[in-house]
């Protein structure tokens, strides 16, 4: 059986624009630190192994 999770004592004391307010600051911290692209270093290393896709091994050429 699984124990309820109750909310901290000092949530019933605030008032509810007050959660609100907490609530979006933290969200917005979150939002405003991760980025909405990711860096041209990210993105080289994504496409590194691209080149990998095209390459032949030797032994296996196209059998006409």
């Amino acid at each position: 059986m699984s124990s309820k999770q109750y909310p901290e004592a000092a949530y019933f004391n605030r008032p509810v624009g007050a959660q609100l307010l907490r609530h979006y600051a933290r969200r917005n911290a979150v939002r405003h630190a991760t980025p909405l692209l990711p860096s041209f270093a990210d993105i080289a290393k994504m496409l590194a192994w691209v080149p990998a896709l095209f390459e032949r091994k030797p032994g296996t050429a196209r059998q006409h």
